[in-house]
């Protein structure tokens, strides 16, 4: 194992440990013994859609959007031509990845053979093979995606959302970039940025299985200088205006019902990690008190007939961005959008519910604890909470002493006129006029 320090973590409340070390590369290693069937890894890299830095230009343009996730699907790519995911399959294990708004991961899992995984996940990211021919054809590929998603009624409607919500934030652009973005993304563009954010300095490798720190090390010290890497440059923060940029949007499409997402902005972003731990916290509580499919605002819409089974909620924050959003079908999205703003206005007079409060904070303790039963959610945990700047088991003590004036803090400071947008997808006719009709009834 290479000569690199380590820290025990523990959590004697659930009985979990976990270990940490830095390689001499500069990545930092996250480890949890677990006794359980599947081994599962992940190597986060700080590097998402959203995070563009300025391209070495005069003219200062910027990056076209859609380079982190164009290098997501290169890194599959090996320099003979062939693709990582049968490397994987040969060894009997599962690979995938996946790009967010500041991050890319790639993941695999396995039930033995661990070693030679996690060798070939190292050197998956560790290379990028590209050539004009390559990005070509990757760029056809990634034009279909993009097309895919914009043909999906569902995908649609949370962008438009996304896009009604921020002013400038670059959350509010498709992962994938657009076809004319992508369009712009050369070898080397996704050269330079590789270099300059895929080094060990700014990657964290977390792993859960029958395994130990030592054996992990081992294999690392196999693939990874014994040197540091250098640090990626730093990336530009970002400023947005408090009120959303349009408060109503809507789009024609081939669906077989309305749909709609109604986006609500959270203006008050920390910069301190654990501060942003905590609001992330706090906002899975008020959004499950808000929103739950046992609540009282669900059982009025669907007992009313307003919105179709199903109805989803969450919310999501990160840096200089936070929202909450609710989709779901409805024949009249503005009259749930009216309902919706009824019931907000109904909580700001009556308050909110103490004992909600208590249960919906039972069932995040309780999604946690129950994760530390699955490698992936083990690993996937550590893996996330590392790139956010915070520890897995810093969970615990925030969730244990939030209190209910947080909450009641929270709602009153985002739930607010100027803070709403309702994006709807309405089903596109299948006849726009009666000439078309007839035409197509004469065929």
């Amino acid at each position: 194992m290479s000569d690199a320090r380590f820290t025990i973590h523990t959590c004697p409340a659930l009985g979990e440990v976990y270990y940490e070390a830095t390689h001499p590369s500069g990545l930092r290693v996250l480890v949890c013994p677990k006794d359980l069937s599947a081994y599962y890894a992940t190597v986060g890299v700080r590097y998402g859609s959203m995070d563009l830095p300025d391209a070495p230009s005069k003219s200062r343009q910027t990056y076209p959007m859609g380079v982190a996730h164009f290098l997501e699907h290169k890194l599959f790519e090996k320099e003979d031509g062939g693709d990582a995911d049968a490397d994987f399959a040969a060894i009997g294990a599962e690979v995938n990845a996946f790009t967010s708004y500041d991050r890319t991961a790639y993941l695999f899992s396995c039930t033995d053979r661990f070693d030679e995984a996690l060798s070939h996940l190292l050197r998956m990211v560790s290379d990028l093979t590209v050539t004009d021919e390559s990005v070509s054809r990757e760029r056809d590929i990634i034009a279909e995606e993009i097309r895919m998603n914009a043909d999906s009624p569902w995908e649609r409607c949370y962008a438009e959302m996304l896009r009604a919500l921020y002013h400038s934030h670059r959350v509010r652009e498709e992962i994938c970039g657009s076809e004319v973005s992508i369009g712009r993304i050369t070898p080397a563009v996704l050269r330079r940025i590789f270099d300059a954010f895929y080094t060990p300095a700014n990657m964290v490798l977390a792993v859960s299985g029958r395994i130990t720190l030592e054996a992990v090390m081992a294999v690392l010290d196999a693939h990874l200088p014994a040197t540091p890497s250098p640090v990626p440059p730093p990336l530009r923060p970002f400023g947005e205006p408090f009120a959303v940029a349009q408060e109503r949007v809507s789009v024609r499409m081939q669906a077989a019902k309305p749909l709609f997402c109604i986006g609500i902005k959270d203006g008050t972003v920390p910069s301190d990690a654990r501060e942003i731990l905590r609001r992330d916290l706090l906002m899975t509580v008020l959004c499950e008190m808000l929103f739950s499919r046992s609540g009282d605002f669900y059982s009025e819409l669907f007992e009313s007939g307003l919105v179709s089974p199903g109805m989803s909620y969450g919310s999501s924050i990160g840096r200089g961005f936070g929202f909450y959003a609710l989709s779901g079908e409805a024949d009249d999205p503005d009259a749930v959008m009216a309902a919706f703003r009824a019931y907000i206005d109904r909580l700001h007079t009556e308050g909110l519910s103490e004992e909600e409060f208590e249960r919906s904070r039972r069932i995040l303790y309780a999604d946690y604890v129950t994760g530390f039963d699955s490698t992936e959610d083990i690993a996937s945990s550590l893996c996330n909470y590392a790139l956010e700047g915070v520890e897995l088991f810093d969970f615990l003590p925030i969730v244990e002493d939030m209190t209910f004036a947080e909450v009641r803090v929270l709602f009153a400071d985002t739930f607010r006129e100027g803070q709403y947008v309702l994006s709807v997808v309405e089903p596109q006719d299948e006849y726009p006029n009666e000439e078309n009709k007839e035409e197509k009834e004469g065929m």
